[in-house]
C-alpha cells in the first residue's frame, strides 16, 4: 500500500479500495488499513478526514456525473481547509485546536450533505443530457417529417416516433435492453422477461418486459406521461433512492399501470398522478369478439361486458343494477360515450377517480344521489 503514502485528501475520497474500507468493511480491508496507519500514523487525521467526507455522501442518491461530484467536493474540502486554518490560529490550547478542528470538519461535512441534496431536489435532467453519459455508443434516429417514423430495434421491437422526436438506443441489443428519448412515441414491445426494456425520458424511467405504451417527454415542457395500450408497466424517477434496485429487479417494481391507464409526472416536484387516459380503447384479443348490442340487458351485465373490453376497473352494485334493464346500441360510441348513455338511461351517474370508475345509481326509477 506505498502508493497511499502520497496521497492527498481528494485522493482518498475517490480511491475505490479506501471507499471500500470505509464503506463495506471486511476483516481483510480493516487489517490492511489498521496497519498501514499504524505505519504511517501521520496520515490518521487525514485517513479520519477522508473517511467522514465518504460516509456523508455516499448514502445521498446524487443524480450528478463524477466531474460535478468532484468539485462540489473540492469546494468543501478547499473551504474545510480554510475554516480550520482560521481556527488554528486563534490563541487556544492544543486540545481545543483538535476539537474546534473536528467541529469545523463536522459542520463542512453537514453542508456538503446540504449542497447536494439541494442540488438532487433541484436538478432536472435531459435527452442531451442522459446521451452525453451513456456507457455505450448509441444510434440516433430523428423524425424529420409530418408523419410518424417506424423504427425497428435490434431486439426486434418496434418504436412509431411522432414528427419532431428522436430517440437513441445500443446498436447492438444488449443483456438490458434501453432506449433514451425526447419526444413522443409509441412503443411495441417484444417480451423478454429475462430482459427487461428501459424508456428514459427526462427524470422519468418506464421499464417494461413486454407490452405496448406510449411516453411523452419534452425538454420544454414541465411534465412526463406514460400511458398503457397492452400489458403493464412500471414507472418510477431517477430521484428514486431505490432506482438501482427497482431497474435491476426481475419484477416490474414502482408504480404499475396497466390498460388504459396513464401516469403523470411533474418534473419539478417528482409527484406522480395516475389516471385514466382520455380515450380509452378496447384491449385487442384475438380470441374475443366484444358485442355492444343489448336487448332487454341488466344494466350489471352491460357494466361487467365494458370491464372486460377496456379492462378498466368499474365499481357499482350489482344487486341494484340487475333489476335495470338496458337496450342500447353502443358500438360505435367511445366508452365514455357509452358510460353516459347507460347511466342515463337508468337514472346513474359515474365519476372516474383515480384509475377506476364508480358508477352510482338508487335503481332504476330513483335519480342517483350527488
Amino acid at each position: 500500500m506505498d502508493q497511499y503514502n502520497n496521497f492527498k485528501l481528494e485522493d482518498f475520497i475517490w480511491d475505490a479500495y479506501f471507499r471500500k474500507w470505509v464503506l463495506h468493511p471486511t476483516r481483510e480491508t480493516e487489517e490492511s488499513w489498521h496497519l498501514w496507519l499504524e505505519n504511517n500514523p501521520d496520515k490518521t487525521e487525514l485517513v479520519l478526514r477522508a473517511a467522514g467526507i465518504v460516509k456523508a455522501v455516499a448514502p445521498v442518491s446524487i443524480p450528478l456525473d463524477e466531474t460535478e461530484k468532484k468539485l462540489a467536493i473540492s469546494g468543501i474540502v478547499s473551504k474545510m481547509d480554510s475554516s480550520a486554518e482560521e481556527i488554528l490560529h486563534q490563541p487556544v490550547s492544543y486540545f481545543s485546536k483538535i476539537w474546534l478542528r473536528s467541529a469545523a470538519v463536522i459542520m463542512l461535512l453537514a453542508g456538503l450533505g446540504w449542497i447536494l441534496w439541494t442540488r438532487n431536489q433541484q436538478r432536472q435532467v435531459d435527452y442531451k443530457q442522459l446521451v452525453a453519459h451513456a456507457e455505450e455508443q448509441l444510434v440516433e434516429k430523428i423524425n424529420h417529417t409530418r408523419n410518424p417514423l417506424l423504427i425497428r430495434l435490434p431486439d426486434g421491437s418496434t418504436v412509431k416516433l411522432s414528427p419532431g422526436g428522436r430517440i437513441s438506443f445500443p446498436a447492438k441489443s444488449r443483456l438490458t435492453r434501453e432506449v433514451y428519448l425526447s419526444g413522443e412515441a409509441f412503443f411495441d414491445i417484444t417480451r423478454d422477461s429475462s430482459r427487461p426494456f428501459f424508456v428514459y425520458a427526462n427524470e422519468v424511467v418506464t421499464k417494461v418486459l413486454g407490452t405496448s405504451f406510449s411516453v411523452r417527454s419534452y425538454s420544454g415542457e414541465k411534465q412526463v406521461s406514460v400511458s398503457v395500450r397492452t400489458g403493464k408497466v412500471a414507472v418510477f424517477t431517477r430521484r428514486d433512492a431505490e432506482m438501482t434496485h427497482k431497474q435491476r429487479s426481475k419484477e416490474l417494481t414502482g408504480v404499475v399501470i396497466e390498460p388504459n391507464q396513464q401516469i403523470v409526472v411533474s418534473r419539478e416536484s417528482v409527484k406522480m398522478i395516475k389516471s385514466l387516459v382520455s380515450s380509452p380503447q378496447i384491449i385487442a384479443d384475438g380470441t374475443v369478439n366484444y358485442n355492444f348490442e343489448f336487448d332487454d340487458v341488466p344494466a350489471s351485465e352491460v357494466f361487467a361486458a365494458l370491464r372486460r373490453a377496456y379492462g378498466i376497473d368499474s365499481r357499482y352494485d350489482s344487486e341494484m343494477m340487475n333489476d335495470c334493464p338496458v337496450t342500447a346500441r353502443l358500438t360505435d360510441l367511445p366508452l365514455y360515450e357509452k358510460l353516459d348513455l347507460v347511466c342515463k338511461a337508468i337514472n346513474a351517474t359515474y365519476e372516474r377517480t383515480d384509475a377506476s370508475i364508480i358508477i352510482k345509481g338508487n335503481g332504476c326509477g330513483q335519480a342517483a344521489n350527488p
